[in-house]
């Protein structure tokens, strides 16, 4: 099995109606990843995705 990567501008209707096609067809079928929540945070974590910390209540400040 061989794992293809497309790059395409979302906004061409023209990529977008080949993509479809070409999965419509069959030969191709997109694989798709399932990740947890969890997961998906520590991610952003490692990528810096985070812009804004956590905000403290009232009575931790003191």
């Amino acid at each position: 099995m061989a794992t293809i990567t497309l790059n395409y501008n979302v906004r061409n209707s023209k990529a977008k109606n080949l993509l479809n096609y070409v999965i419509s067809t069959g030969l191709l079928v997109p694989k798709a990843e399932r990740t947890s929540g969890l997961a998906n945070a520590l991610e952003d974590l490692e990528k810096g995705r985070i812009y804004h910390s956590v905000r403290r209540t009232k009575n931790e400040k003191q």
